[in-house]
């Protein structure tokens, strides 16, 4: 998929498109191609790939270039600069699936293998409570 298709469908149908805006050609082109990438290995079977779901990876993608949220990302809750103290929260990560992605798709192929495997530790097999 060329970057310019996945721009003409984000520029008809997504608002919140500023870190795609403001994203050089270069940039966009990278961010097409990672997210391409990313969705081939959480959703294995989706093929051929929707424009909008890689429009919309693509932008989130973007967004995790913005130093804000790299900081959120490893848990910064505040900088200070003078005493060059940094605070950090309970760990809440930002899910690298974007929320349209995983709205549409649901949960990746790693997180459905993970949730089989809780299962299948789960399961008795025979026998019977006396």
């Amino acid at each position: 998929m060329d970057r310019q298709e996945v721009a003409d469908w984000i520029e008809s149908n997504l608002l919140d498109s500023d870190p795609w805006d403001r994203a050089s050609v270069q940039k966009q082109a990278v961010a097409v191609a990672q997210a391409e990438r990313n969705l081939t290995r959480w959703y294995p079977d989706i093929v051929p790939m929707a424009v909008s779901i890689v429009a919309f990876q693509a932008v989130w993608e973007l967004y995790g270039v913005d130093p804000v949220l790299k900081y959120q990302r490893h848990a910064v809750k505040s900088l200070g600069d003078n005493g060059e103290t940094i605070s950090y929260k309970d760990k809440e990560e930002r899910s690298v699936v974007a929320p349209e992605v995983r709205e549409l798709l649901g949960p990746t192929a790693e997180e459905l293998a993970e949730e089989e495997a809780a299962e299948e530790a789960q399961r008795q097999y025979g026998g019977a409570l006396i």
